[in-house]
């Protein structure tokens, strides 16, 4: 497990000077709300979705425009892949994301840095809902930019939106720390040279 000293080892040691997180299931609690979301979009446009086991092991830090594409094309599904992800967000916005709220050891993180050193949020998601998630957590100000999917060419784990966020602040990737909580995002770090930190064995911090 990673405690409050190892973060801070790896920061003086690397000599990091911009933190990036991800969004959901890192900074904000809410896989099991996006999953419910998704099931239930599947559902009305008459087609079964996988297993939440499944999409939170195989597809969270996924883009959503990937994961439909292969569920569609694996089940054989008669769907266009822009109405299931219409319909989710739609779902998403109106009956889910009032539900979300912060995952305390992260923001025990950004509470610690907040006055020491510059943080972005990279986010695989749309950028109205992760916006709107930071807004309504009342958490946006921590955050000097707010990256998503729509402003990079390819989501994780391609690294474009990490490197898009250490350019964005003139900062080169060696001197980036990710926190992410899927190998999707391990795997976009490490490609965009940079470390990384799982959030899923971070303790809680005091």
């Amino acid at each position: 497990m990673l405690d409050e000293k190892s973060i801070e080892k790896i920061i003086n040691e690397r000599n990091i000077k911009l933190l990036i997180f991800d969004c959901d299931g890192t900074l904000m609690d809410t896989l099991a709300l996006h999953y419910s979301a998704w099931n239930e979009a599947f559902s009305l446009l008459g087609y079964k979705f996988i297993e939440q086991d499944e999409f939170i092991r195989d597809y969270a830090g996924v883009s959503g425009n990937d994961m439909v594409r292969t569920v569609i094309i694996r089940f054989g599904y008669n769907l266009a892949v822009g109405a299931v992800l219409n319909l989710k967000k739609e779902l998403f916005l109106a009956k889910y994301i009032s539900l979300v709220s912060p995952i305390a050891k992260t923001f025990a993180i950004v509470n610690k840095y907040s006055s020491r050193l510059k943080m972005v949020v990279a986010s695989g998601g749309a950028r109205e809902a992760v916006n709107q998630m930071l807004e309504l957590n009342d958490v946006r100000h921590f955050f000097m930019q707010v990256i998503t999917l729509a402003d990079v060419a390819q989501g994780k784990p391609a690294p474009d939106i990490f490197l898009k966020a250490a350019y964005d602040q003139g900062i080169d990737p060696e001197h980036c720390l990710v926190f992410e909580d899927h190998h999707a995002g391990f795997a976009a770090a490490l490609s965009a040279g940079m470390c990384y930190v799982d959030i899923n064995q971070l303790s809680e911090l005091s």
